[in-house]
């Protein structure tokens, strides 16, 4: 079988770059991967409910491409993503007597993923690190960028590192494997960056709608190309998040309480995602930062694609508050907040602590304010 390809962007970030190959299916990892690398061992690292389903066509592919891959697996899940798993999975490296010369593969979604690249960056003061994206989400936002980090008990990603990856391959028959749900986990980043790249690309996701909830390879591939060449401009300008880089957590001050105060797994990602981006944008045009309307058609985008625009009315308020005011991008008295002005616009605003309160009041409204976009909008 001849793997199609659905295109190739690549990503320039502190003088180098890298790939990032949209394809059909893993025939052509191993290819793809000495493209980057000279053949020789690689330690393939996926999870529990990956590893069945997809592990043995990426090794069939990797050896025969002149790979000898060995593989170790982990627990699934956002509840492993923690220094405990990482520790363990350094040492399972370590076991195999690796060089500096053997690249690690990530096969799976963004907590394999974050898990494996911190190992990378770590282990013998850094490894190769290959991405092999199986879910949406890590196609459109975890394995680009080269951010990798595990979760604590303060917060999510907040011990980790920046390291690139040498490639991402991103094979979509494995989005067949996925249950609904993860799919629209990874459409709320997809609208994130729709917000941050312009009208024309919020306007390709309305008019994708329906195939996007069918699942069409073909209109996946186009919104995760339109992500990718988002994030890429933005890491290439940014790569260390001390600038415009930080205009990526559009959405994420409040995702990122919202996943720790529920607990790791009852909101997927993209899920807080899409109800951060609604709430801030509503804070945002109360506050006159925003234009009128855009937070109504953020909410309609996020509801056409069946994402959830409120959080679980059980969540509670003082915990929020708190977990939004220990955000790791705070400083010192203020968080500071992206704010969408307008499609394909974006600011950042120090906000004082004492308005976080108000900030989390809007998730527990029944619907941002202003009007709804006229039908052409």
């Amino acid at each position: 079988m001849v793997s199609t390809s659905f295109g190739t962007t690549l990503v320039a970030v502190e003088g180098s770059t890298y790939p990032v190959a949209l394809a059909a299916d893993l025939t052509g990892l191993g290819a793809a991967v000495s493209a980057v690398l000279p053949p020789g061992r690689v330690v393939v690292v996926t999870n529990d409910v990956v590893g069945p389903l997809h592990a043995a066509r990426a090794e069939a592919s990797l050896r025969g491409a002149g790979w000898d891959p060995v593989r170790i697996t982990l627990p699934d899940g956002e509840a492993h993503k923690t220094l405990g798993t990482w520790q363990g999975l350094v040492e399972d490296v370590l076991a195999l007597q690796i060089d500096r010369r053997t690249p690690v593969l990530a096969l799976g979604g963004g907590v394999t993923g974050d898990l494996v690249g911190f190992a990378a960056a770590a282990i013998l003061r850094g490894l190769p690190f290959v991405q092999v994206p199986t879910t949406l989400l890590a196609m459109v936002d975890a394995s680009v960028g080269g951010k990798v980090a595990v979760n604590t008990v303060h917060g999510k990603n907040l011990v980790g590192a920046f390291w690139q990856p040498r490639l991402v391959y991103a094979p979509f028959d494995v989005l067949d494997t996925l249950p609904d749900d993860e799919v629209r986990s990874g459409l709320g980043e997809v609208v994130k960056h729709a917000v941050l790249s312009g009208e024309d690309a919020l306007a390709q996701l309305e008019a994708d709608r329906a195939d996007l909830n069918a699942r069409s390879h073909e209109a996946l591939a186009r919104a995760v190309r339109a992500s990718v060449a988002c994030k890429a401009a933005v890491v290439a300008a940014d790569p260390r998040e001390s600038g415009v880089r930080a205009t990526l957590n559009l959405g994420h001050t409040l995702a990122h309480a919202l996943e720790s105060v529920a607990g790791y797994g009852r909101l997927r990602h993209g899920e807080a995602v899409a109800i951060g981006l609604v709430a801030v944008t509503a804070y945002c045009e109360r506050r006159g930062w925003t234009e009128r309307g855009l937070a109504r058609r953020i909410e309609q985008v996020c509801a056409g694609l069946r994402l959830p625009v409120a959080p679980p009315l059980d969540l509670d308020r003082s915990a929020l508050v708190s977990a939004v005011a220990f955000d790791k991008k705070r400083d010192r008295a203020t968080i500071t907040l992206v704010v969408p002005a307008a499609p394909g616009r974006v600011e950042l605003r120090s906000l004082p602590l004492v308005e976080v309160p108000a900030l989390v009041d809007v998730l527990f409204d029944s619907r941002p304010q202003g009007p709804s976009p006229s039908p052409s909008a």
